[in-house]
């Protein structure tokens, strides 16, 4: 049988009470990287849209262009 696991009461933990953990946030370094943060999702986003573009133009000029018309 698995024994019970063993509670040391004298090693709370953070988890017990979030109001108890003290918030070590500068002001200052969260607006730094606040004003960061917005361009890197930005330019990650560009460039996915970009490499979508990219692969669709490929697709189009060695598939399509080659096949010529249908019919």
């Amino acid at each position: 049988m698995p024994r019970d696991p063993v509670i040391h009461s004298s090693q709370p933990s953070a988890a017990d009470s979030p109001f108890d953990v003290a918030d070590e946030v500068d002001d200052a370094a969260l607006a730094a990287v606040m004003r960061r943060v917005p361009l890197g999702a930005g330019v990650l986003a560009g460039a996915a849209v970009a490499l979508l573009v990219l692969g669709y133009l490929l697709i189009y000029a060695l598939v399509f262009i080659p096949r010529g018309t249908v019919g």
